[in-house]
């Protein structure tokens, strides 16, 4: 499982709405968790409120961007029944032994739930996080839900059932065999706001290669490239970042430089690979590309792409285009600029702020 920089965020506005201090609350480590580890943070939580609306705060209060890279990449699927297959794939609540799933039963979408385990004090926390944080998304995708919308959930009700419509924005049952949101499927296949940007199926698909490789990413170094691309529309400068990932400025310093990393090298690479992915995937010109990256003008951006990669963008482009549909270890050996560590994709616009 992994905590993104956002959750801790939500968490600690959360904490302060309902009256505690975030300070005197143990922060979840952002990066990858164990099981374990989210369930006493779950249960830490819990019993510091005693709060019984707790999770469905929690999960409402969430947007896409809070989810990182499956977040975006969410927000660039051009259809619902896309991003379904990402939730179900990559949601942190599925852990090991929890269970999503996506059915069609006549004129609705099914979406079920089971969780990977219960949290002591709020046994249905991680199910009411779940459809709170689902729902929305759903919203931020769509808009308004249909009014045949309704979620379905096994349990009895532990509040006032008009708490749950509230938090969730629609219609909630008890006591059903299974915990799932019902929807008409006829909104599954139709385009969502992505399917007008022409970039968006490659920022998915950069998305999603990252979050496949991200069990084998390791360090600092990989988590600060992550946060780069959580902080959507914008590259945050250190102080920043070192605030994101809940550690001082010195401190996030000094554990790259334990790794032969800087916070400057490494938003260098996140530019390069962008640079690289915007000359080779779309028609942008260079000084297009320049803008997207927050340079001041395409003569920066030039001087820059030129001591990455030892060519310049036209030359970059020029090769990539001779050399599509060859093998890619012929093109390799005939002389391909060097591949950057990043393998990320941001949509417009960026602002540098290192």
């Amino acid at each position: 499982m992994r905590i993104e920089p956002g959750y801790v965020e939500i968490v600690s506005a959360v904490l302060r709405d309902l009256g505690h201090d975030p300070a005197a609350f143990p922060v979840p480590r952002t990066g990858t968790v164990t099981e374990d580890e989210f369930r006493i943070m779950s249960e830490n939580i819990v019993a510091l409120t005693q709060e019984p609306s707790i999770a469905l705060r929690l999960g409402s209060s969430m947007h896409l961007g809070t989810h990182g890279l499956l977040g975006h990449a969410i927000l660039s699927s051009r259809s619902l029944r896309q991003a379904a297959g990402l939730l179900i794939q990559y949601s942190p609540l599925r852990g090991g032994q929890g269970n999503i799933q996506l059915a069609f039963t006549g004129e609705n979408a099914v979406l079920t739930f089971e969780p990977p385990f219960h949290v002591e004090g709020a046994p249905h926390f991680i199910i009411e996080l779940f459809f709170a944080g689902v729902l929305a998304a759903l919203r931020q995708l769509i808009g308004p839900l249909p009014d045949e919308c309704r979620v379905e959930l096994s349990y009895q009700p532990a509040m006032p059932e008009d708490v749950y419509c509230r938090y969730f924005g629609t219609r909630v049952s008890f006591g059903h065999r299974v915990n799932r949101f019902v929807g008409p499927n006829e909104r599954v296949d139709q385009p969502l706001s992505a399917a007008e940007i022409p970039v968006a199926d490659m920022y998915r698909r950069q998305c999603e290669r990252l979050l496949r490789d991200m069990d084998a990413a390791s360090g600092l170094g990989a988590e600060v490239r992550r946060m780069i691309l959580g902080a959507r529309g914008r590259f945050p400068g250190m102080t920043e970042a070192a605030r994101r990932l809940n550690m001082s400025e010195r401190t996030l310093r000094r554990r790259l430089e334990a790794e032969n990393a800087s916070y400057r090298t490494i938003v260098d690479d996140v530019r390069n690979y962008l640079a690289r992915e915007y000359l080779r995937e779309t028609p942008l010109t260079v000084g297009d590309v320049a803008s997207l990256l927050g340079f001041d003008d395409a003569a920066n951006f030039r001087r820059a792409f030129r001591k990455w990669n030892d060519c310049s963008p036209q030359v970059f482009r020029a090769r990539e285009q001779t050399q599509n549909g060859t093998d890619s270890q012929t093109a390799d050996q005939s002389g391909r600029c060097q591949q950057t560590a990043t393998q990320l994709y941001m949509l417009p616009h960026h602002k540098t702020l290192v």
